[in-house]
Protein backbone atom coordinates (compact mmCIF):
# COMPACT_ATOMS: atom_id res chain seq x y z
CA UNK A 1 0.00 0.00 0.00
CA UNK A 2 2.83 2.42 0.83
CA UNK A 3 4.69 1.65 -2.39
CA UNK A 4 1.58 1.90 -4.54
CA UNK A 5 0.42 5.22 -3.13
CA UNK A 6 3.87 6.84 -3.20
CA UNK A 7 4.42 5.73 -6.81
CA UNK A 8 1.00 7.04 -7.81
CA UNK A 9 1.67 10.41 -6.15
CA UNK A 10 5.15 10.66 -7.69
CA UNK A 11 3.60 10.21 -11.13
CA UNK A 12 1.69 13.46 -10.60
CA UNK A 13 5.04 15.31 -10.55
CA UNK A 14 7.60 13.17 -12.42
CA UNK A 15 7.94 10.55 -15.12
CA UNK A 16 8.25 7.17 -13.42
CA UNK A 17 9.27 3.77 -14.76
CA UNK A 18 8.81 0.70 -12.55
CA UNK A 19 10.88 -2.46 -12.34
CA UNK A 20 9.16 -4.94 -10.02
CA UNK A 21 9.48 -8.54 -8.92
CA UNK A 22 6.43 -10.78 -9.15
CA UNK A 23 5.41 -12.53 -5.93
CA UNK A 24 2.94 -15.24 -7.06
CA UNK A 25 1.74 -16.11 -3.53
CA UNK A 26 0.59 -12.53 -2.96
CA UNK A 27 -1.30 -12.38 -6.24
CA UNK A 28 -2.75 -15.83 -5.61
CA UNK A 29 -4.40 -14.55 -2.44
CA UNK A 30 -6.44 -11.97 -4.37
CA UNK A 31 -7.01 -13.46 -7.84
CA UNK A 32 -8.12 -16.77 -9.30
CA UNK A 33 -4.72 -17.13 -10.97
CA UNK A 34 -1.35 -15.40 -11.01
CA UNK A 35 -1.83 -14.59 -14.69
CA UNK A 36 -5.12 -12.81 -13.96
CA UNK A 37 -3.42 -10.84 -11.17
CA UNK A 38 -0.51 -9.81 -13.38
CA UNK A 39 -2.88 -8.69 -16.15
CA UNK A 40 -4.88 -6.59 -13.68
CA UNK A 41 -1.70 -5.07 -12.23
CA UNK A 42 -0.34 -4.19 -15.67
CA UNK A 43 -3.62 -2.65 -16.79
CA UNK A 44 -3.99 -0.51 -13.66
CA UNK A 45 -0.37 0.59 -13.24
CA UNK A 46 -0.08 1.48 -16.93
CA UNK A 47 -2.65 4.24 -16.40
CA UNK A 48 -0.01 6.41 -14.71
CA UNK A 49 3.40 4.75 -15.10
CA UNK A 50 5.76 5.05 -18.03
CA UNK A 51 7.57 1.76 -18.66
CA UNK A 52 6.64 -1.26 -16.53
CA UNK A 53 8.86 -4.34 -16.34
CA UNK A 54 7.95 -7.33 -14.13
CA UNK A 55 10.64 -9.91 -13.41
CA UNK A 56 10.17 -13.43 -12.03
CA UNK A 57 12.01 -14.37 -8.83
CA UNK A 58 14.32 -17.41 -9.06
CA UNK A 59 13.41 -18.41 -5.50
CA UNK A 60 9.76 -18.79 -6.58
CA UNK A 61 10.60 -20.98 -9.57
CA UNK A 62 11.74 -23.93 -7.47
CA UNK A 63 9.79 -26.24 -5.21
CA UNK A 64 10.50 -25.36 -1.57
CA UNK A 65 12.55 -22.46 -2.92
CA UNK A 66 12.20 -20.17 0.11
CA UNK A 67 12.87 -22.79 2.83
CA UNK A 68 15.90 -24.08 0.95
CA UNK A 69 17.21 -20.55 0.45
CA UNK A 70 16.69 -19.84 4.17
CA UNK A 71 18.84 -22.89 4.97
CA UNK A 72 21.54 -22.04 2.41
CA UNK A 73 21.67 -18.46 3.65
CA UNK A 74 23.01 -19.69 6.99
CA UNK A 75 26.21 -20.57 5.16
CA UNK A 76 26.36 -17.73 2.62
CA UNK A 77 28.00 -14.32 2.72
CA UNK A 78 24.64 -12.56 3.01
CA UNK A 79 21.51 -13.23 5.13
CA UNK A 80 18.23 -14.48 3.67
CA UNK A 81 16.70 -10.98 3.51
CA UNK A 82 19.43 -9.96 1.07
CA UNK A 83 19.51 -13.23 -0.91
CA UNK A 84 15.81 -13.72 -1.64
CA UNK A 85 15.54 -11.18 -4.50
CA UNK A 86 18.84 -11.95 -6.21
CA UNK A 87 18.47 -12.74 -9.90
CA UNK A 88 21.07 -12.73 -12.74
CA UNK A 89 18.28 -11.89 -15.20
CA UNK A 90 17.20 -8.90 -13.10
CA UNK A 91 20.80 -7.67 -12.92
CA UNK A 92 21.13 -7.70 -16.69
CA UNK A 93 17.76 -6.03 -17.25
CA UNK A 94 18.49 -3.24 -14.74
CA UNK A 95 21.87 -2.56 -16.29
CA UNK A 96 20.19 -2.38 -19.69
CA UNK A 97 17.53 0.04 -18.41
CA UNK A 98 20.03 2.29 -16.64
CA UNK A 99 22.25 2.44 -19.72
CA UNK A 100 19.43 3.09 -22.18
CA UNK A 101 17.32 5.67 -20.33
CA UNK A 102 18.27 9.12 -18.98
CA UNK A 103 17.13 8.44 -15.42
CA UNK A 104 17.94 11.16 -12.93
CA UNK A 105 17.18 9.13 -9.81
CA UNK A 106 16.98 5.40 -9.13
CA UNK A 107 14.82 4.45 -6.15
CA UNK A 108 15.27 1.13 -4.32
CA UNK A 109 12.18 0.20 -2.34
CA UNK A 110 13.76 -2.13 0.24
CA UNK A 111 17.18 -3.09 1.61
CA UNK A 112 16.65 -6.45 -0.14
CA UNK A 113 17.32 -4.64 -3.44
CA UNK A 114 20.68 -3.25 -2.32
CA UNK A 115 22.61 -5.94 -4.31
CA UNK A 116 21.46 -4.12 -7.46
CA UNK A 117 23.19 -0.87 -6.50
CA UNK A 118 25.97 -1.53 -9.03
CA UNK A 119 23.34 -1.46 -11.82
CA UNK A 120 22.71 2.24 -11.31
CA UNK A 121 25.20 3.57 -13.92
CA UNK A 122 26.38 6.33 -11.53
CA UNK A 123 22.87 7.82 -11.03
CA UNK A 124 21.80 9.28 -7.66
CA UNK A 125 20.08 6.65 -5.56
CA UNK A 126 17.33 6.61 -2.91
CA UNK A 127 16.62 3.73 -0.51
CA UNK A 128 13.19 3.38 1.11
CA UNK A 129 12.96 1.53 4.43
CA UNK A 130 9.46 0.23 5.15
CA UNK A 131 11.05 -1.08 8.34
CA UNK A 132 14.58 -1.02 9.69
CA UNK A 133 14.95 -4.69 8.84
CA UNK A 134 17.66 -5.59 11.36
CA UNK A 135 15.72 -3.97 14.22
CA UNK A 136 12.50 -5.75 13.22
CA UNK A 137 14.23 -9.14 13.02
CA UNK A 138 16.00 -8.74 16.36
CA UNK A 139 12.69 -7.72 17.95
CA UNK A 140 11.07 -10.79 16.39
CA UNK A 141 13.79 -12.98 17.91
CA UNK A 142 13.09 -11.47 21.32
CA UNK A 143 9.39 -12.33 21.04
CA UNK A 144 9.85 -15.83 19.62
CA UNK A 145 9.26 -18.76 22.01
CA UNK A 146 10.56 -21.55 19.78
CA UNK A 147 14.33 -21.76 20.57
CA UNK A 148 15.38 -22.77 17.04
CA UNK A 149 13.34 -20.00 15.42
CA UNK A 150 14.63 -17.52 18.02
CA UNK A 151 18.22 -18.42 17.15
CA UNK A 152 17.54 -18.17 13.41
CA UNK A 153 15.87 -14.75 13.68
CA UNK A 154 18.63 -13.46 15.95
CA UNK A 155 21.46 -14.45 13.59
CA UNK A 156 19.46 -13.02 10.67
CA UNK A 157 19.00 -9.72 12.51
CA UNK A 158 22.65 -9.43 13.55
CA UNK A 159 23.91 -10.27 10.06
CA UNK A 160 21.44 -7.79 8.57
CA UNK A 161 22.73 -5.07 10.89
CA UNK A 162 26.28 -5.80 9.78
CA UNK A 163 25.15 -5.64 6.13
CA UNK A 164 23.36 -2.34 6.74
CA UNK A 165 26.47 -0.86 8.36
CA UNK A 166 28.54 -1.82 5.31
CA UNK A 167 26.18 -0.91 2.46
CA UNK A 168 23.75 1.87 3.38
CA UNK A 169 26.41 4.57 2.89
CA UNK A 170 26.41 3.75 -0.83
CA UNK A 171 22.98 5.38 -1.25
CA UNK A 172 22.64 9.14 -1.58
CA UNK A 173 19.33 9.47 0.28
CA UNK A 174 17.35 7.26 2.66
CA UNK A 175 13.63 7.38 3.41
CA UNK A 176 11.97 5.97 6.54
CA UNK A 177 8.30 5.68 7.53
CA UNK A 178 8.75 7.38 10.88
CA UNK A 179 11.07 9.45 13.03
CA UNK A 180 11.51 6.35 15.22
CA UNK A 181 12.91 4.41 12.27
CA UNK A 182 14.98 7.41 11.22
CA UNK A 183 16.64 7.40 14.65
CA UNK A 184 17.22 3.64 14.40
CA UNK A 185 18.86 4.04 10.99
CA UNK A 186 21.10 6.87 12.16
CA UNK A 187 22.14 4.71 15.11
CA UNK A 188 23.44 2.19 12.58
CA UNK A 189 25.30 4.90 10.62
CA UNK A 190 25.15 8.52 11.79
CA UNK A 191 26.52 9.78 8.45
CA UNK A 192 23.45 8.79 6.42
CA UNK A 193 21.19 11.36 4.75
CA UNK A 194 17.80 10.23 6.13
CA UNK A 195 14.36 11.80 5.63
CA UNK A 196 11.04 10.75 7.15
CA UNK A 197 8.29 10.17 4.58
CA UNK A 198 5.39 8.83 6.63
CA UNK A 199 2.85 6.24 5.66
CA UNK A 200 -0.47 7.78 4.81
CA UNK A 201 -3.99 7.34 3.61
CA UNK A 202 -5.96 8.62 0.63
CA UNK A 203 -8.75 10.71 2.10
CA UNK A 204 -11.98 11.44 0.27
CA UNK A 205 -15.24 12.57 1.81
CA UNK A 206 -15.66 12.47 5.60
CA UNK A 207 -16.65 8.95 6.68
CA UNK A 208 -20.23 7.93 7.28
CA UNK A 209 -20.34 6.06 10.59
CA UNK A 210 -23.19 3.66 11.26
CA UNK A 211 -22.12 1.44 14.17
CA UNK A 212 -24.67 -1.25 14.90
CA UNK A 213 -25.75 -3.18 17.98
CA UNK A 214 -24.59 -5.44 19.46
CA UNK A 215 -21.24 -3.71 19.61
CA UNK A 216 -18.71 -4.91 17.03
CA UNK A 217 -14.98 -5.16 17.64
CA UNK A 218 -12.89 -5.18 14.48
CA UNK A 219 -9.39 -6.23 13.45
CA UNK A 220 -8.26 -6.08 9.81
CA UNK A 221 -4.93 -7.35 8.51
CA UNK A 222 -3.42 -10.04 6.27
CA UNK A 223 -3.02 -13.16 8.39
CA UNK A 224 0.00 -14.44 6.48
CA UNK A 225 2.09 -11.65 8.11
CA UNK A 226 3.52 -12.80 11.44
CA UNK A 227 2.79 -9.65 13.53
CA UNK A 228 -0.87 -9.88 12.49
CA UNK A 229 -1.00 -13.62 13.22
CA UNK A 230 0.49 -13.02 16.66
CA UNK A 231 -1.95 -10.19 17.36
CA UNK A 232 -5.00 -12.26 16.37
CA UNK A 233 -3.77 -15.26 18.40
CA UNK A 234 -3.36 -12.93 21.41
CA UNK A 235 -6.84 -11.54 20.78
CA UNK A 236 -8.57 -14.92 20.39
CA UNK A 237 -6.71 -16.89 23.05
CA UNK A 238 -6.21 -14.32 25.82
CA UNK A 239 -8.21 -11.10 25.38
CA UNK A 240 -11.53 -12.22 23.91
CA UNK A 241 -12.25 -15.01 26.44
CA UNK A 242 -12.02 -12.40 29.22
CA UNK A 243 -14.55 -10.21 27.40
CA UNK A 244 -17.16 -12.87 26.61
CA UNK A 245 -16.95 -14.18 30.17
CA UNK A 246 -18.37 -10.83 31.33
CA UNK A 247 -20.78 -9.85 28.54
CA UNK A 248 -22.79 -11.42 25.74
CA UNK A 249 -23.53 -8.15 23.92
CA UNK A 250 -20.30 -7.80 21.92
CA UNK A 251 -19.17 -9.43 18.64
CA UNK A 252 -15.63 -9.86 17.34
CA UNK A 253 -14.99 -9.57 13.59
CA UNK A 254 -11.57 -10.42 12.12
CA UNK A 255 -10.86 -9.74 8.44
CA UNK A 256 -7.68 -10.83 6.66
CA UNK A 257 -6.47 -13.06 3.87
CA UNK A 258 -4.90 -16.48 4.43
CA UNK A 259 -5.89 -17.22 8.04
CA UNK A 260 -3.91 -20.28 9.22
CA UNK A 261 -5.73 -23.39 10.52
CA UNK A 262 -4.76 -22.61 14.12
CA UNK A 263 -6.61 -19.29 14.05
CA UNK A 264 -9.60 -20.79 12.27
CA UNK A 265 -9.85 -23.47 14.95
CA UNK A 266 -9.52 -20.96 17.79
CA UNK A 267 -12.24 -18.71 16.33
CA UNK A 268 -14.59 -21.64 15.73
CA UNK A 269 -14.58 -22.50 19.43
CA UNK A 270 -15.63 -19.04 20.61
CA UNK A 271 -19.13 -17.50 20.59
CA UNK A 272 -19.90 -14.32 18.67
CA UNK A 273 -16.58 -14.63 16.82
CA UNK A 274 -16.40 -14.14 13.04
CA UNK A 275 -13.21 -14.86 11.08
CA UNK A 276 -14.05 -13.56 7.61
CA UNK A 277 -10.80 -14.09 5.72
CA UNK A 278 -10.48 -11.88 2.64
CA UNK A 279 -13.52 -9.77 1.72
CA UNK A 280 -14.23 -7.81 -1.46
CA UNK A 281 -16.01 -4.85 0.17
CA UNK A 282 -14.47 -3.53 3.37
CA UNK A 283 -16.35 -0.23 3.65
CA UNK A 284 -19.53 -1.58 5.26
CA UNK A 285 -17.43 -3.54 7.76
CA UNK A 286 -15.55 -0.37 8.71
CA UNK A 287 -18.70 1.73 8.96
CA UNK A 288 -20.56 -0.74 11.19
CA UNK A 289 -17.66 -1.28 13.63
CA UNK A 290 -17.84 0.06 17.17
CA UNK A 291 -14.15 -0.22 18.09
CA UNK A 292 -10.98 -1.17 16.22
CA UNK A 293 -8.80 -3.44 18.39
CA UNK A 294 -5.14 -3.78 17.40
CA UNK A 295 -2.99 -5.80 19.86
CA UNK A 296 0.07 -5.92 17.57
CA UNK A 297 3.21 -6.46 19.65
CA UNK A 298 5.82 -7.06 16.96
CA UNK A 299 7.06 -5.84 13.57
CA UNK A 300 8.42 -2.49 12.47
CA UNK A 301 7.60 0.56 10.37
CA UNK A 302 4.18 2.11 10.82
CA UNK A 303 0.90 0.24 10.63
CA UNK A 304 -1.35 1.34 7.78
CA UNK A 305 -4.24 -0.51 9.43
CA UNK A 306 -4.19 2.09 12.24
CA UNK A 307 -4.33 4.96 9.74
CA UNK A 308 -7.12 3.18 7.81
CA UNK A 309 -9.22 2.81 10.95
CA UNK A 310 -8.67 6.45 11.89
CA UNK A 311 -9.54 7.58 8.37
CA UNK A 312 -12.92 5.89 8.91
CA UNK A 313 -13.28 7.70 12.28
CA UNK A 314 -13.31 4.37 14.11
CA UNK A 315 -11.98 4.69 17.67
CA UNK A 316 -8.78 2.67 18.08
CA UNK A 317 -7.71 0.57 21.06
CA UNK A 318 -4.13 -0.55 20.46
CA UNK A 319 -0.91 -1.84 21.92
CA UNK A 320 1.70 0.99 21.91
CA UNK A 321 3.90 -0.96 19.45
CA UNK A 322 1.02 -0.93 16.94
CA UNK A 323 1.15 2.88 16.88
CA UNK A 324 4.92 3.33 16.65
CA UNK A 325 5.82 6.07 14.20
CA UNK A 326 2.34 7.61 14.20
CA UNK A 327 1.94 10.91 16.05
CA UNK A 328 -0.85 9.72 18.33
CA UNK A 329 -1.69 11.08 21.78
CA UNK A 330 -3.07 8.65 24.35
CA UNK A 331 -6.72 9.24 25.25
CA UNK A 332 -6.99 11.97 22.59
CA UNK A 333 -6.92 10.03 19.32
CA UNK A 334 -6.07 6.49 20.51
CA UNK A 335 -6.51 4.37 23.64
CA UNK A 336 -3.63 2.15 24.75
CA UNK A 337 -3.57 -1.24 26.46
CA UNK A 338 -0.83 -3.86 26.77
CA UNK A 339 -1.87 -6.89 28.83
CA UNK A 340 -4.83 -9.13 28.04
CA UNK A 341 -6.57 -7.90 31.18
CA UNK A 342 -6.11 -4.23 30.31
CA UNK A 343 -7.42 -4.81 26.77
CA UNK A 344 -10.49 -6.63 28.10
CA UNK A 345 -11.17 -3.98 30.74
CA UNK A 346 -10.97 -1.14 28.23
CA UNK A 347 -13.19 -2.98 25.73
CA UNK A 348 -15.87 -3.48 28.37
CA UNK A 349 -15.67 0.17 29.42
CA UNK A 350 -15.78 1.55 25.89
CA UNK A 351 -18.50 -0.47 24.16
CA UNK A 352 -21.15 1.35 26.21
CA UNK A 353 -19.45 4.77 26.27
CA UNK A 354 -20.84 6.27 23.05
CA UNK A 355 -19.64 9.82 23.70
CA UNK A 356 -16.09 8.63 24.45
CA UNK A 357 -16.02 6.49 21.33
CA UNK A 358 -17.16 9.42 19.18
CA UNK A 359 -14.54 11.71 20.73
CA UNK A 360 -11.64 9.28 20.15
CA UNK A 361 -12.84 8.47 16.62
CA UNK A 362 -13.02 12.15 15.71
CA UNK A 363 -9.56 12.72 17.21
CA UNK A 364 -8.11 9.97 15.04
CA UNK A 365 -9.76 11.28 11.88
CA UNK A 366 -8.53 14.82 12.57
CA UNK A 367 -4.97 13.53 13.07
CA UNK A 368 -4.99 11.63 9.76
CA UNK A 369 -6.45 14.58 7.87
CA UNK A 370 -3.81 16.93 9.27
CA UNK A 371 -0.66 14.81 8.96
CA UNK A 372 -1.19 11.65 6.91
CA UNK A 373 -2.94 12.53 3.66
CA UNK A 374 -0.99 10.83 0.83
CA UNK A 375 -1.45 13.82 -1.49
CA UNK A 376 0.59 16.14 0.73
CA UNK A 377 3.07 13.33 1.53
CA UNK A 378 3.51 12.81 -2.21
CA UNK A 379 4.22 16.51 -2.72
CA UNK A 380 7.04 16.39 -0.18
CA UNK A 381 8.46 13.19 -1.67
CA UNK A 382 8.45 14.70 -5.17
CA UNK A 383 10.49 17.65 -3.85
CA UNK A 384 12.93 15.24 -2.20
CA UNK A 385 13.51 13.43 -5.49
CA UNK A 386 13.98 16.74 -7.30
CA UNK A 387 16.59 17.82 -4.77
CA UNK A 388 18.37 14.47 -5.09
CA UNK A 389 18.38 14.82 -8.88
CA UNK A 390 19.88 18.34 -8.79
CA UNK A 391 23.33 16.78 -8.55
CA UNK A 392 22.96 16.21 -12.27
CA UNK A 393 21.49 19.70 -12.78
CA UNK A 394 18.24 18.60 -14.38
CA UNK A 395 14.96 20.41 -14.05
CA UNK A 396 12.34 17.68 -14.61
CA UNK A 397 13.61 14.37 -13.28
CA UNK A 398 12.52 11.01 -14.55
CA UNK A 399 12.64 8.14 -12.11
CA UNK A 400 13.21 4.41 -12.10
CA UNK A 401 11.39 2.97 -9.10
CA UNK A 402 12.63 -0.50 -8.26
CA UNK A 403 10.12 -2.39 -6.19
CA UNK A 404 8.74 -5.79 -5.23
CA UNK A 405 5.10 -6.36 -6.31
Amino acid sequence: MRSYNLIRELCRHHEVDLFAFNQPKLLGAYFKSVEEGLAAAREHLSRFLGDLHIEEMPVEQKRYGRPLLALRSLFSAHPYTINWLKSPQATEKLKELAASQPYDVIHYDTISLAPYHDCRDARPTVMDHHNVESHMMIRRAGNEKNPLKKLYFLQEGLRLKNYEQRTLKMFDTHITCSDDDRARLLKIDASLNVHTVPNGISLSAPPVRNPIKPARLLFIGGLDWYPNRDAVAFLLNEIWPLVIARTSSVELHIVGKNPPPTLKAAAAKLPKTFLHGFVDDIESIYNEATLYVCPIRDGGGTKLKILDAMAHAIPVLAHPIACEGIGVTADTNVIFAESATSFADRILELVTADAELTRIGKGGYDLVREKYDFEQIGNELAKLFSNTAKRQEVAAPSLLVHDQT
